[in-house]
């Protein structure tokens, strides 16, 4: 990457005893060990450009973006769920209910 990063969340892998991290940036995620070296190939990729990324207790990472909320494994990377929205100014708020 060219330029300025902009970083979003070091998220810490669960089951990694705080060994292994998701970094995420710009609109991918890469999966490191605390020494900086990659344990997977995968590269997290998000449909757009998040503002802000968030790890849940449910082992999912969500990225919110213009258009669309991201829902995405922590451990694949894998895409599982999407919200779209209109306007960005106008999500008040958002939280997660018994794991949903």
């Amino acid at each position: 990457i060219q330029g300025t990063i902009r970083p979003h969340a070091i998220i810490i892998l669960p089951n990694t005893s705080g060994m292994e991290l998701l970094l995420t940036y710009e609109d991918e995620g890469i999966y490191i060990d605390i020494y900086g070296h990659f344990t997977k190939e995968t590269v997290l990729q998000w449909g757009e450009m998040p503002a802000s990324v968030a790890y849940l207790p449910s082992n999912q990472v969500m990225g919110w973006g213009e258009k669309a909320i991201e829902l995405r494994s922590v451990e694949t990377g894998n895409l599982e769920g999407v919200f779209m929205h209109k306007k960005a100014q106008k999500l008040k708020f958002l939280c997660e209910r018994n794991d949903k």
